[in-house]
C-alpha cells in the first residue's frame, strides 16, 4: 500500500509522459494528373510531422517532409492514372508515433497535342529564332533543327517551358527543316510539327572570325589567364600544338538558361564549363569531330570554358568555333513544396535547385546541385517507380554512369534531407 500511495504521488506530482499518437483524418486533395495534396488532422503535443510517399507497387518510401509543422503537404511529379501510397506520422517530445496511411489515384491526362503556329523569326545569314505556340497540359518542348540535306538532327533544346528558341552558328544560303513536339507527362509526348526556313546571303565577318581569334591569346593556357569574351558571338581558337587548351570567360548577368557549344571541330576536342571558384559544373565528350554542347541554369556571375583535346588531337590551321548561347527558359524540375506560408518559411530552401545534362543522355548523366551546403542523397526510378540507382554526394556536380539502364524515361530525385527536388530526363 505505501508503494502504490508513492507512485500516485509521482503521478500527481510530476505527470506522466503522454503517448505520442497517430495522426487521423487523412484526405488527400486537389488530386490532378501528377499532383495530389495530403492532408491531416493536428495530433495533441505534435511538434512536427514526416510525410513519405510511393508508388502503390513499389515497397521503397520517399521522404518529402521530414519536421515539418504544416497539415497539408502537395505531393509533385507523379504520372497519370497511377495509385499511389503515402504515409503521416506525429513528432512529439514523448518520441514519434506511428504511421498513418491512405492511397489515393492520380487523374487522366488529355492527349498530348501537337504544337501548332509554327514560324521562323529574325532569319538573318547565321541565326534564326524559332516559334511555336503553346499546348494545354505540356511541360516542356523539345525542339530539333538540321539542314535540308542532312540525316542527323540537333537538338537546340530538349525541355524548354519557353515558346521559342535562337540558333545560332547557321550556314548561309541554306535551307533548314526544324520540328518541336510537346511533352505531357513522363511518359506522354505529342508527334512532332515540322517547319522549315531558309538562312539569308553571307555578310563580311567581322574580325573575330579570323582563325585563330583575337581571344585565343597566349595567356590562356590556365582559368587565371582566360581572356574574356561575349555571350552569342562566335569565339575563333586552334589547339596547336598538341595537349594545348584554351579557357574562356564569359559573365551572365541574370539568372537562366545557357548552352555552350563547341562546334566546327578539326579534331577531337572536348568542352568543359566552370563557376567562378573553378569547379567543374558541365562536361561534354563526344567522340571524334562531333559538335560538343553543355546545357546548363546558372546564375548572374562569371564563369569559364575550357576547350582542350582528347589525346594528341590538334592542329594549327583549322579553327573551332566556341559560343556561349543565353536562352531564356525556366529549368525543368518538380517540386515537392508545403502549401501554407508558416511551412514554407520555416521548411522551403528557395535556392535548392537541380539541373540534369546532357538531356537525353548517352552512358553518362550530370546532375548539377546548387543551393545546398551538405550531402544528399541521388536516386534515380524508373516508369514503375522502382529504385535503379543510389548516390550520396557533397559536390555541385556529380556524373552518374547510367550505361546500365535500358533506353527510356527515369525520374531523379535528390535530397538535402529536408526537402526533395526531381526532374526527368530520356536514356537514349
Amino acid at each position: 500500500m505505501k508503494l502504490l500511495a508513492l507512485l500516485l504521488l509521482v503521478v500527481a506530482t510530476y505527470g506522466v509522459s503522454a503517448q505520442c499518437s497517430a495522426p487521423t483524418g487523412l484526405s488527400t486533395l486537389n488530386i490532378t494528373a501528377t499532383t495530389g495534396t495530403a492532408s491531416w488532422e493536428p495530433v495533441s503535443g505534435a511538434t512536427s510531422y514526416n510525410v513519405d510517399y510511393k508508388l502503390a507497387s513499389s515497397p521503397d518510401w520517399i521522404t518529402i517532409a521530414n519536421g515539418t509543422t504544416s497539415l497539408v503537404w502537395t505531393i509533385g511529379g507523379m504520372d497519370p492514372t497511377t495509385s499511389y501510397d503515402w504515409r503521416v506520422r506525429a513528432n512529439c517530445t514523448s518520441g514519434s508515433s506511428s504511421y498513418t496511411q491512405a492511397q489515393f489515384t492520380t487523374g487522366a491526362i488529355g492527349s498530348c497535342s501537337v504544337p501548332g503556329g509554327l514560324y521562323a523569326s529574325n532569319i538573318a545569314s547565321s541565326t534564326a529564332t524559332l516559334n511555336w505556340s503553346s499546348v494545354s497540359g505540356a511541360f516542356a518542348y523539345t525542339v530539333e533543327y538540321k539542314p535540308v540535306s542532312s540525316g542527323t538532327w540537333i537538338t537546340a533544346t530538349s525541355g524548354t517551358y519557353g515558346l521559342s528558341v535562337n540558333l545560332y552558328s547557321l550556314s548561309a544560303n541554306t535551307t533548314y527543316d526544324w520540328r518541336v513536339y510537346s511533352n505531357c507527362s513522363l511518359t506522354e509526348g505529342s508527334n512532332y510539327s515540322n517547319g522549315q526556313f531558309t538562312t539569308s546571303g553571307s555578310t563580311p565577318p567581322p574580325p573575330s572570325s579570323a582563325c585563330p581569334g583575337p581571344y585565343d591569346v597566349s595567356t590562356n593556357g590556365t582559368i587565371s589567364g582566360a581572356a574574356a569574351i561575349s555571350v552569342n558571338t562566335d569565339v575563333k581558337g586552334t589547339i596547336a600544338p598538341k595537349y594545348d587548351i584554351d579557357y574562356y570567360k564569359f559573365t551572365i548577368s541574370s539568372y537562366g538558361t545557357i548552352n555552350v557549344w563547341l562546334t566546327t571541330l578539326p579534331g577531337n576536342y572536348d568542352l568543359a564549363v566552370f563557376n567562378s571558384s573553378g569547379a567543374q559544373i558541365g562536361l561534354s565528350k563526344n567522340k571524334g569531330t562531333r559538335n560538343e554542347t553543355v546545357s546548363l541554369s546558372v546564375g548572374a556571375g562569371i564563369y569559364y570554358a575550357k576547350v582542350y583535346p582528347a589525346g594528341a588531337a590538334n592542329s594549327a590551321t583549322s579553327c573551332y568555333t566556341l559560343k556561349v548561347q543565353t536562352i531564356t527558359a525556366t529549368r525543368v524540375i518538380t517540386t515537392a513544396t508545403p502549401v501554407t506560408a508558416t511551412a514554407a518559411k520555416e521548411n522551403v530552401n528557395p535556392n535548392f535547385a537541380i539541373n540534369l545534362f546532357p538531356n537525353p543522355a548517352g552512358d553518362q548523366l550530370n546532375v548539377w546541385v546548387e543551393g545546398v551546403q551538405k550531402k544528399t542523397a541521388i536516386k534515380v526510378y524508373n516508369l514503375m517507380g522502382k529504385l535503379v540507382m543510389q548516390q550520396e554526394s557533397g559536390n555541385t556536380l556529380t556524373q552518374l554512369n547510367i550505361s546500365k539502364l535500358s533506353s527510356g524515361f527515369y525520374l531523379v530525385k535528390v535530397n538535402d534531407g529536408k526537402e526533395i527536388r526531381t526532374a526527368k530526363f530520356i536514356r537514349q
